[in-house]
């Protein structure tokens, strides 16, 4: 079976051309697209920071100047993402702060925490914003003066969130000696990409202001201040680097820096943190968090049951007459129940597999590879097959447009379970392209169903087609 009808055939053509095209032109460099970041993708400040504008910056109290960026591998050429936030203490400090809330300190030679006098152990159990995370290693630069410049790895990552869902994940560098020391902190917002098998950087600055407002809490931070880095220009970055001054720990207050701006205004160099509300994260959410869509489908669905349930005492003759009226409608014609059948079968995959990667995760925690190997055969196999064994008879516009609607309704839904509220342009181009390969797909099982034959170009362009939208992201970037 051959392309049947002049105008299918066109528009399938069309839609063939443009993705070459759009492929074509990405990889050139002749399209380019911003608003957000593979994490670990290479980059330079661009704009009025011009790399060579960039320069190392003192840090604490000695002689040291740090590059203030992250890079992939030990060198200047692997940029990835800026320094966006520098406390004067070292991480195991900073990790019993955020994690506890805590001025506590690591005790080598005892091999346990060691708090300041006044303070409480913390207790387990206790639900913390912040955990211990995985990721990608990176390493910054540091000229230590007299010993000269050298590359560090990151002493810790901390996150709020989920590794496959949407989170802050913060990566800290240690530097400086025993008197002087400091804490570089890389944070930013991303979330888990399936269609990449990695993560996405969304944002920079609202990480930056969530670590402020956690560290103002703190009595033992003193001062939080502004200082010009000019490492911005990167998505939301603006080159200003949040330093935090932490008080000798004998001299700690009980009051913390958020109260003490009530009766005298801190000092700040550059702009102050704006009053932004905290994203979005799972540790939120399950704190009491409830968001649009599900409040809205609680109540269509309590209204739609009292309502069927006060119709069927009060006017039974009327709903006897709406279920025989039911029983002869469209709704009857198994024809017609495959549709909604392709229509749940595609919004239910991704959120199934979202919601299962988030399971295997509390449940085997450490082993993102291993979960990201099993999901990723469903997430990829699922809805091509769902789309060529489901249709029978009916009109091809009718499964194209289920197909579509229904994976396109199922995409938007996870990017809600996880709360991510921004989409970049390219990458709603990229989901448009694989709704429409998903339509055709779905087509293709329809006529593939009324015909023996094997033999048709439809087949196997429509499956290349598939195939070369999930090679895109993994391989070429968007």
């Amino acid at each position: 079976m051959q392309f049947r009808g002049g105008r299918f055939g066109r528009i399938f053509a069309v839609v063939i051309v443009a993705f070459v095209v759009l492929v074509a032109a990405q990889s050139a460099g002749l399209v380019s697209f911003s608003g957000h970041l593979l994490d670990g993708d290479v980059i330079e400040p661009d704009g009025v920071e011009e790399a060579r504008d960039v320069h190392l910056v003192p840090v604490g109290d000695g002689q040291d100047r740090l590059w203030p960026f992250t890079s992939r591998a030990r060198s200047f050429d692997t940029l990835t993402l800026p320094i966006n936030v520098v406390v004067e203490g070292n991480p195991a400090r900073v990790r019993s702060l955020l994690l506890y809330s805590y001025d506590a300190k690591w005790d080598e030679t005892n091999e346990s925490w060691q708090f300041s006098p006044g303070e409480q152990v913390p207790e387990d159990g206790v639900n913390r914003p912040w955990g211990s995370a995985t990721g990608a290693d990176r390493y910054t630069y540091v000229d230590t003066g007299e010993s000269g410049g050298t590359w560090i790895d990151e002493s810790m990552q901390l996150h709020d969130g989920t590794y496959f869902g949407s989170r802050i994940h913060l990566r800290l560098y240690g530097g400086g000696g025993p008197e002087d020391s400091w804490t570089a902190i890389q944070a930013h917002r991303d979330y888990w990409d399936w269609f990449r098998l990695r993560h996405t950087v969304t944002s920079l600055d609202e990480p930056q202001h969530a670590v402020e407002r956690d560290l103002m809490k703190q009595p033992t931070v003193v001062e939080i201040k502004r200082e010009r880095f000019g490492n911005g220009n990167i998505i939301d970055s603006d080159g200003w680097v949040s330093v935090v001054k932490l008080a000798p720990r004998q001299l700690v207050s009980d009051t913390p820096l958020e109260s003490q701006q009530s009766v005298a205004e801190q000092p700040v160099s550059g702009p102050t943190p704006a009053s932004v509300e905290r994203p979005r994260s799972e540790s939120h959410l399950r704190s009491g968090t409830v968001t649009v869509g599900p409040a809205l489908s609680t109540f269509v669905f309590v209204f739609v049951g009292v309502g069927g349930v006060f119709a069927a005492i009060f006017n039974r003759e009327r709903v006897g007459a709406a279920i025989e009226r039911l029983r002869w409608s469209r709704l009857a014609d198994p024809r017609y129940q495959r549709t909604f059948v392709l229509l749940l079968t595609l919004v239910a995959i991704p959120i199934l597999v979202r919601s299962a990667s988030l399971f295997l995760e509390g449940t085997i925690p450490n082993h993102p590879k291993v979960i990201a190997g099993v999901l990723y055969p469903i997430f990829a196999l699922a809805p091509p097959l769902a789309a060529l064994r489901i249709p029978r008879d009916l009109s091809a516009e009718l499964w194209f447009a289920v197909a579509f609607l229904g994976y396109g309704i199922g995409l938007v839904a996870d990017f809600e379970l996880i709360g991510v509220g921004v989409i970049p342009i390219d990458i709603v181009l990229h989901r448009f392209f694989v709704l429409v390969s998903l339509g055709l797909l779905a087509v293709v099982g329809m006529r593939r169903s009324s015909s023996r034959k094997s033999h048709t170009l439809m087949l196997p362009a429509a499956v290349s087609l598939w195939i070369s939208l999930l090679l895109w992201p993994l391989f070429l970037g968007i």
